[in-house]
């Protein structure tokens, strides 16, 4: 039996219209995926002509949704000549790069740290008390030893 490389399409619900079809690797229907690639169109045309512009007047000005523009430039779909800012994923601070800026960056490694530490201290606890409960293990057998050599 001979496979062949060609992966089938899997029925899905189109994340954008919702519409039932057939997903060949695109991730959206035809009609969604076009539009999608018209709206990348557009955006490339108006950050070329308007360098330093904010993620809100490419959405303003293009009319395209402002969830798909930051979306396309977080994921750094296109090539700009200038700098974009769009809003930080916390606070809203303009960034031009990643998701947070960096001052929720510092926060986020701060808490990422603490946490780290509580993971160690817990896991240092359970070790403690294991051994701990080993030892009154090996306590009370010992005892339950000399009981029983003194007959008791």
């Amino acid at each position: 039996m001979i496979k062949s490389n060609t992966k089938r399409p899997v029925l899905r619900n189109c994340p954008i219209c919702e519409r039932l079809f057939a997903d060949t690797g695109f991730g959206a229907c035809q009609n969604c995926y076009d539009k999608m690639r018209d709206y990348e169109t557009q955006i490339n045309e108006y950050v070329k002509a308007h360098p330093h512009c904010t993620v809100k007047d490419i959405a303003k000005n293009t009319n395209i949704p402002l969830k798909f523009a930051t979306n396309m430039i977080n994921k750094g779909q296109f090539v700009a000549g200038g700098k974009i800012s769009y809003p930080c994923s916390r606070c809203g601070k303009a960034i031009t790069s990643g998701l947070y800026c960096s001052s929720c960056m510092d926060l986020v490694h701060k808490a990422t740290a603490n946490a780290k530490r509580l993971e160690i201290e817990r896991r240092q606890k359970e070790e403690q008390e294991r051994i701990k409960k080993k030892f009154e293990k090996e306590r009370t057998s010992a005892l339950n030893i000399l009981k029983i050599l003194r007959g008791k």
